[in-house]
């Protein structure tokens, strides 16, 4: 009995979590969508989403993607493609590939770096060649991309599409 009621309460943690991970992960600048309607091969779109914000859609038009989750951009559609073009249209969106994180500072591999799920600044880390000698093993920050808040991080702070790693220098 009491490893039925732990098992039911891991199953509520781990889908809580998970539907709060993917609501941060919302589209940005960069990112590749893939949008398919059912049945329907002709409205399939697969773009790189512009500066801009927009994509252009069979039909409706162009529509702004940025800030939306997946989920909200297929709602989106389905109520523009339901006004007078389709009888009951079901749209998926996948976000095939993000726009890539970035690590600077004290650093082994500065730069830019494709973005992977359940990414931690300690992975950012790792694979940014690890810390150089007089790397800070306290001072990091992440700026996030979405606000351009700079926040302290610890080893296992998430990171998100287009933000960015910062690791200072200590001074001894």
């Amino acid at each position: 009995m009491a490893i039925r009621v732990l098992a039911a309460c891991w199953l509520l943690l781990t889908t809580t979590l998970s539907f709060a991970n993917t609501d941060a992960l919302r589209i940005g600048v960069g990112d590749a969508l893939l949008v398919e309607v059912y049945n329907e091969p002709d409205l399939r779109v697969r773009a790189k989403v512009p500066e801009s914000g927009r994509l252009r859609f069979p039909l409706v038009g162009d529509v702004s993607v940025i800030d939306q989750t997946p989920e909200q951009l297929a709602e989106q559609l389905e109520t523009l493609y339901l006004d007078g073009y389709l009888v009951s249209p079901s749209v998926s969106v996948l976000i095939e590939s993000f726009r890539p994180y970035f690590v600077r500072g004290a650093v082994k591999s500065a730069g830019s770096f494709t973005f992977q799920m359940d990414l931690s600044v300690e992975k950012a880390i790792a694979v940014a060649g690890g810390l150089k000698d007089r790397a800070s093993k306290s001072a990091w920050f992440v700026i996030r991309a979405d606000s351009g808040e700079r926040i302290k991080a610890s080893k296992d702070t998430r990171i998100y599409p287009g933000d960015i790693v910062e690791i200072e220098e200590s001074l001894f």
